[in-house]
């Protein structure tokens, strides 16, 4: 064989390697998300691959919403809405029981646990706008975090390591991400946003949000901590909204709606590094606030066949089951 034939050939063999070397497997595991369907929104599972659905509340005439697992797996907290008005609830896993954890004449919604499961974030009416509050798991100890003057505060999200919180807060005109630090001091504002996100990656160095790119355009973008080096991941001319990391930190699952139907919401996954998204969902409806289990972390239920199921004695002993 010649020599630079041989060269080539190496070459090319070379780059095959690197090439399958970085390219990521599909992505793995289960989520959670909120879906209207019906009469009202539950909470649903799917897989990573778009296979699998379940209902996994299946609680006709309530509203739930904003799924949220705890650091060891073993509770679920969400909120739902009885009798026109929001509180945020926790189930048990392991002994089927759940609690009212707030008991407000407001609306209290966009339950987040805390990285050391002892705090839930939650946003609140409870005076003149929404702001965030911190109530201890147990109950009680409820405190407000945030103090913005003429501005909605929502969407509060735990760093990993839990000394920080993101969210963004909007005046009626735009929206930005911020920084806290957990005891609500220290604000910092970082980037301009949409209404919903931001998140963490599971190692604290990047935050994931919603920009505005157009008149009915949101894109997703992703930038450092810090605030600077912001790289766009998703394109086109849908509105997306809601990125979820999953717990490898190699994927994002999120929200996208197309202009001519801005009711209809679909979930999709995308590689944190970019690429074509994979749609996981097809109804004609609302499905919205993706979080992925940490089904390694779960004490009590190792699939999201054994979540539902665990529901399903709870609520619907009969099970349910539907198609995408």
């Amino acid at each position: 064989m010649p020599k630079f034939v041989y060269t080539l050939l190496t070459i090319w063999l070379l780059n095959l390697i690197l090439l399958s070397s970085s390219t990521p497997g599909a992505a793995v595991g289960h989520i959670a998300f909120s879906s209207y369907r019906g009469d009202s929104h539950d909470i649903y599972i799917i897989d990573a691959n778009g296979q699998n659905l379940q209902n996994f509340t299946n609680t006709p005439n309530i509203s739930e919403s904003s799924p949220t697992w705890s650091p060891d797996g073993r509770y679920l907290a969400y909120h739902a809405y009885h009798n026109r008005n929001a509180d945020i609830y926790v189930l048990d896993l392991e002994t089927q029981t759940r609690r009212r954890l707030t008991d407000h004449l407001s609306e209290d919604r966009s339950p987040m646990w805390s990285p050391d499961g002892k705090w839930i974030t939650f946003i609140s009416n409870r005076g003149v706008s929404y702001e965030i509050y911190r109530i201890s798991v147990e109950g009680g100890n409820v405190r407000r975090l945030t103090r913005l003057r003429n501005r909605n505060s929502f969407a509060p999200e735990w760093s990993p390591d839990g000394q920080s919180i993101a969210f963004y807060s909007a005046d009626g005109r735009e929206a930005h991400i911020y920084v806290m630090s957990a005891d609500g001091k220290q604000i910092r504002q970082l980037a301009r946003a949409v209404r919903t996100g931001p998140t963490w990656s599971p190692d604290g160095d990047e935050i994931a949000f919603p920009a505005s790119s157009g008149v009915w355009t949101s894109h997703l973008y992703i930038m450092s901590a810090a605030g600077d080096d912001v790289r766009q991941l998703t394109r086109g001319v849908n509105w997306d909204s809601d990125p979820a990391w999953s717990p490898d930190g190699q994927w994002i699952a999120y929200a996208s709606s197309p202009p001519e139907k801005k009711s209809n919401t679909d979930l999709y996954v995308i590689n944190a590094m970019g690429g074509e998204p994979r749609q996981l969902t097809t109804h004609p409806l609302s499905d919205s606030d993706p979080v992925w289990i940490r089904e390694a972390s779960f004490s009590v239920s190792p699939s999201a066949e054994k979540i539902t199921t665990l529901w399903g004695k709870l609520k619907n002993p009969n099970g349910s089951n539907v198609s995408r």
